[in-house]
């Protein structure tokens, strides 16, 4: 068996080294029993963690959510009262920190869809119902959406493998996801796809840049059933979510037409970090099944965590950078993800796909360069079908060579 622990020189290396292994290992027929045992022994232990202090807890709980409000309403209230002073692009920092606890409100969301965010299933499922709207999301779409992608997570039916609904002919050596994709972003995608011949540092900066204004409304409009744009309309819950949300907007219009824009811009600002859970199954260290024979505890440590620097990973307690953890066990709240990762991280490195560090220039390449190649071009350019273990995986070869 040829894992190793995930930790040579630079990200590329590491990849590239962790997807060779995964294929090698699933032509042999699966992890080696020693990795196998080592795996189990880690889920078993957050099993029995998850009984005991990973336990949903309203105090905890009452914590995150005050921490997360204090965080969405003091900077919106600073940036209105700044506006009467200086430039407006001056609040544009105060509007990333409050999107960076809309973020949080939305990690919140999250476990409350698996009702693990408080003791009682019943309040996680009322307040989840009041709270997406003030997110301009539909709990039970999202709900919907999110369970099913933890029931297919790895496989080819799982719609975040490509941010699209499977369909058959999405696993079709011609087929382009560009080809599902609304007329008037393919041109802006073509132009993300061909950025990834510039130097890497000038593409660092583009992806920190240039992708959260664009990722921010494109999860909140596209991303699953409790977007705005794919929700089922036969649901009356659709309708009053999306009433709740237009009723919100109008009270801040009402209020003050410059806190309705300043809350909009937050909240574009707190989707665009909610993509980094998106990512989490979007890099070239993924690899998906495409027989019925599937590992769930594979799949779980198949996914990269996503790390974006300390204030990401406080406010948005934790939700990307833990995410292969919360994989591994969904029932253990977000405000317990950093303890949970303490108790398993040593004996899982081995195993688990490498964290892709989104502040560091290759690693944040090596995700974009992924994405965006993997969507524009046809899937036998950016997919390897050469294996015969019955998966396959993300190929870029623009991510696995930097750019000086």
């Amino acid at each position: 068996m040829l894992f190793t622990t995930v930790r040579p020189a630079g990200i590329l290396s590491a990849s590239r080294r962790y997807r060779e292994d995964v294929l090698t290992a699933l032509d042999r027929g699966g992890w080696s029993a020693d990795l196998e045992a080592a795996a189990q022994a880690a889920l078993r232990c957050l099993a029995r963690a998850r009984q005991g202090q990973l336990t949903p807890h309203a105090g905890r709980a009452a914590r995150a959510a005050a921490q997360t409000l204090l965080i969405v309403i003091a900077p919106l209230y600073a940036a209105v009262r700044l506006l009467d002073l200086a430039p407006a692009w001056t609040v544009l920092p105060l509007l990333i920190v409050a999107g960076l606890g809309i973020y949080g409100g939305v990690a919140i969301l999250h476990d409350m869809a698996h009702g693990s965010f408080l003791p009682s299933r019943r309040m996680n499922n009322l307040l989840g119902h009041l709270l997406g709207p003030c997110l301009l999301m539909e709990f039970g779409g999202f709900r919907r959406s999110h369970l099913g992608h933890h029931r297919h997570s790895q496989s080819i039916d799982d719609p975040k493998r490509f941010g699209v609904e499977h369909k058959e002919e999405t696993t079709h050596p011609d087929h382009s996801s560009l080809d599902l994709c609304p007329r008037p972003v393919r041109p802006p995608l073509r132009l993300a796809a061909a950025c990834v011949a510039l130097p890497l540092r000038l593409r660092h900066v583009l992806y920190l840049i240039a992708v959260p204004i664009v990722m921010g409304p494109a999860v909140l409009l596209f991303s699953g059933e409790s977007s705005v744009a794919r929700r089922d309309w036969r649901r009356a819950e659709s309708w009053l979510a999306t009433g709740a949300s237009v009723l919100l907007l109008a009270l801040l219009a009402a209020w003050s037409p410059r806190v309705q824009a300043l809350f909009i811009v937050a909240l574009l600002s707190g989707h665009s970090f909610t993509f980094h859970v998106f990512a989490a199954h979007m890099s070239p260290n993924q690899v998906y099944w495409t027989s019925a024979r599937r590992s769930k505890t594979a799949d779980a440590l198949n996914v990269s965590d996503i790390h974006c620097g300390v204030l990401t990973r406080w406010h948005g307690h934790g939700l990307s950078d833990y995410h292969s953890v919360h994989h591994l066990l969904p029932s253990i709240p977000c405000y317990h993800l950093p303890a949970a990762e303490a108790l398993v991280s040593a004996d899982l490195a081995p195993v688990r796909a490498p964290a892709v560090n989104l502040l560091e220039p290759a690693s944040c390449a090596l995700l974009f360069d992924g994405i965006f190649s993997g969507v524009v071009h046809k899937n036998r350019d950016a997919w390897d079908y050469a294996h015969t273990g019955g998966m396959r995986r993300i190929a870029t070869p623009e991510a696995d060579v930097p750019h000086a």
